[in-house]
């Protein structure tokens, strides 16, 4: 018998609550009903982002999301900063290329954060309508300083910030942090299966909406606004991927929104500190809450690694992206993950490296429980 638990950055596992919560019976969305159930959804949205500002549904993936806020706030004279230290940086690139809106992108070797001090001299040296982010890159494992980049951004510019595999999983503060819209999605720390995106803007900057030039229609967020007036979405939404979001947002209020994110802390010292042990080598320097990303050991290929290990012991974890794959291995610890799968993961792990030759300390074991251990005696 094969049995699957997820360790990737998206899909991740799906508590058993959230799944049965999608097989309740579709109701029909211009109704009363439904309207109840998307103001749910939409305040306890903005309670995860914090921001008093409104929280938009998308039937789409984190990506539409990203598109979302390019089309909506963006012109095509506009000039704008890229911040890339990943696959998803170059993400930001590659959709505002797609509009022809005039891009300057401060690039990071993959594992590194951006640096404060790089974006100030920008910010001085030239004027832009929007400066766009990642929270946490996916690709890498890497936390970025929201909190500090807020800090130094001039008035008249934006702060758009992709947090699709952060919110939940790393500490984020949208308004205290001056962050002017985040994009999110379902599939990550919010435990739920993919096909939903979430834009969060900060209060009153709806009042710049239909304002830019570019064309949009389904991301049109004119449209979400007169629709939500009336307590609607334009379009068909994903009717039971609201009922699970709902129950997915409960689940979270109830363990506590704070404890949510400690619980990733801790889900993260461990996976570090084990892997380490083990002999390997972190590939960020400034490893997310969500991912822990490792160097694949010389001379290893890391996909037969990682395919070894699902095949024989149903345990997920990813691959490199782009011109990293097989040189590491990303282990996500986001969402429903708590201490125990945590453990038979990196067991799975150590056990895969033995396969492949390579001498991973036994000791590594030991300090993944001592660790636990001393996580649940703090």
């Amino acid at each position: 018998m094969k049995k699957e638990i997820l360790f990737s950055p998206g899909p991740t596992n799906v508590p058993s609550e959230i799944l049965l919560e999608g097989a309740k019976r579709t109701i029909h969305h211009r109704t009363k009903a439904f309207t109840a159930m998307l103001e749910k959804a939409e305040k306890g949205l903005a309670g995860a982002f914090d921001t008093k500002g409104d929280v938009y549904i998308l039937t789409s993936s984190g990506s539409g999301g990203m598109e979302t806020a390019v089309v909506n706030f963006l012109s095509r004279n506009d000039n704008v900063l890229i911040l890339n230290t990943g696959a998803f940086g170059r993400r930001w690139a590659n959709i505002v290329k797609a509009y022809g809106i005039m891009a300057d992108v401060l690039e990071y070797p993959w594992g590194e954060s951006f640096k404060l001090r790089d974006v100030e001299a920008k910010l001085k040296d030239k004027k832009y309508k929007a400066v766009l982010c990642q929270l946490g890159e996916t690709s890498t494992g890497t936390v970025n300083d929201i909190k500090a980049l807020g800090g130094i951004m001039p008035k008249d510019t934006l702060l758009i910030v992709d947090a699709v595999s952060s919110l939940m999983t790393e500490e984020f503060h949208m308004d205290k942090w001056n962050v002017d819209i985040c994009v999110s999605g379902s599939q990550k720390g919010l435990m739920m299966p993919p096909g939903l995106a979430f834009i969060a803007l900060r209060k009153g900057l709806d009042a710049e909406l239909g304002k830019g030039d570019l064309p949009s229609f389904y991301f049109s967020l004119v449209h979400a606004k007169a629709s939500r007036e009336k307590g609607q979405t334009p379009w068909t939404p994903a009717v039971n991927l609201i009922y699970q979001l709902n129950k997915a947002l409960e689940m979270l209020k109830e363990e506590g929104l704070d404890n949510v994110i400690q619980r990733h802390k801790d889900m993260a010292s461990i996976a570090r500190k084990t892997v380490v042990e083990m002999g390997l080598e972190l590939f960020s320097s400034a490893p997310s809450n969500g991912i822990t990303a490792v160097k694949v050991p010389e001379g290893m290929d890391g996909s037969k690694l990682i395919e070894h290990i699902c095949e024989k012991y149903g345990v997920r974890f990813a691959n490199g992206q782009r011109e990293y794959k097989g040189k590491i291995i990303r282990i996500a610890h986001m969402g429903y993950v708590t201490v125990p799968d945590i453990l038979m993961a990196l067991n799975c792990l150590w056990l895969g490296l033995k396969k492949y030759g390579f001498k991973a300390r036994p000791g590594a074991i030991i300090t993944a429980l001592e660790t636990a251990a001393g996580l649940d005696n703090k």
